[in-house]
């Protein structure tokens, strides 16, 4: 059948702008400037997560307080050089490589954040502590994705960098999930729940490990 020039050029153009759309949403490590969006996808997708709605219930105080906590984490975690984003800046997640030194100063700041939440992060970070695994491993802090774009890959694919890494140096990869829903999405990926972290009064966490492939 023959294509007119005009249809012919539609049909490129369509073809340039998916090209340009996939390329825009390709992981790549995150640098001081895409600070701004982490901070904001962040605060979006972590919302009405059950475990940061437990640690500060007000809705409104919660919205108000996320661009400072999520500023502190991104600031800290950019540090180790594996954070990673997409040009659109809908996407990030935050890890740690093996033998990182904790940020000594993180909690202390987040819980100036929180103030009188503080407690119940502190008591978080003491629960996720207790079943931290002290086998060298890449550690996933966060992974969010805006709430219009879930769904749709975007977090495996963040994840993927890292896990072929793990993959070819042999190394593990762990998580605390702390929604449910997300649970799935790491076992498509190799992780394995290895138990649950029940917060008192609270939501539970799993806790999920990555045995390299």
């Amino acid at each position: 059948m023959a294509v007119s020039d005009k249809t012919w050029r539609c049909a490129m153009n369509n073809v340039v702008a998916a090209t340009a759309n996939t390329a825009t949403l390709r992981p790549r490590k995150a640098t001081a400037a895409d600070l701004p969006a982490v901070i904001e996808t962040l605060a979006l997708a972590f919302y009405d997560d059950p475990v940061v709605s437990w640690c500060v219930e007000d809705g409104p105080r919660r919205r108000q307080l996320s661009p400072a906590f999520y500023g502190a984490v991104a600031e800290s975690y950019l540090a180790y050089d594996e954070t990673y984003a997409v040009d659109e800046g809908i996407s990030a997640a935050l890890w740690a490589p093996p033998g990182a030194a904790d940020d000594e100063q993180l909690p202390t700041v987040l819980g100036q954040v929180l103030e009188e939440d503080a407690d119940r992060l502190f008591e978080v970070f003491g629960l996720m502590a207790a079943t931290h695994p002290v086998q060298p491993h890449y550690y996933l802090f966060l992974l969010g994705t805006r709430p219009h774009r879930q769904g749709r890959g975007l977090g495996s694919s963040l994840m993927a960098p890292v896990l072929e890494r793990c993959d070819r140096d042999q190394m593990p990869a762990y998580l605390e999930a702390t929604s449910e829903r997300n649970v799935p999405l790491y076992l498509r990926l190799g992780f394995e729940v290895t138990a649950e972290i029940e917060i008192p009064g609270g939501p539970t966490m799993w806790p999920m490990w990555r045995a390299p492939r």
